[in-house]
């Protein structure tokens, strides 16, 4: 009898703290962005997972960190990884990423010993087929690379340096 007296107040505990929470959330402000009208806040950004993007090297831009390890791509869990090794390097040939079989779980970002893969925060990704969201990730790379000049002459410029 009094183990279920208990049961039911540690019930309305957990009910007037679950009402508490939600009440909490109910008046403050809206969180929804009316797209095109706004635009997402940098700082929400920070934090979203887009797909995978590879990190670029130090000395060199349009390389990759990545060392064929193969440490993500057994790490997935999704199998949305397919890295192959070029010959007689240790930079891959091909770094392809399925973005259509993606949990978004971050086990190859943090399986990485060389910190090569993290997510990227694109936010407006739209695709008209299952195949467009087949990424390869080196080439990806490579236009980043080729942009970040352009992109730094002309905020030096807008800065007047």
């Amino acid at each position: 009898m009094i183990k279920a007296i208990i049961d039911n107040i540690k019930g309305l505990y957990s009910l007037l703290v679950g009402l508490s929470i939600t009440g909490r959330f109910f008046f403050s402000p809206q969180k929804t962005v009316h797209y095109p009208r706004q635009v997402v806040d940098p700082e929400i950004l920070s934090s979203y997972r887009g797909p995978l993007e590879l990190v670029p090297g130090e000395k060199d831009p349009a390389q990759s960190r990545c060392i064929c390890c193969q440490m993500c791509v057994r790490a997935c869990p999704g199998h949305c990884l397919t890295v192959t090794k070029e010959a007689g390097s240790k930079a891959p040939a091909a770094y392809l990423y399925d973005f259509t079989y993606c949990c978004l779980c971050a086990a190859c970002v943090e399986s990485c010993p060389t910190g090569a893969i993290r997510f990227s925060h694109k936010v407006y990704l739209v695709a008209d087929s299952r195949q467009a969201l087949h990424l390869d990730l080196l080439a990806d790379l490579k236009v980043r690379a080729s942009a970040a000049p352009a992109s730094e002459s002309a905020a030096a410029e807008q800065t007047g340096t």
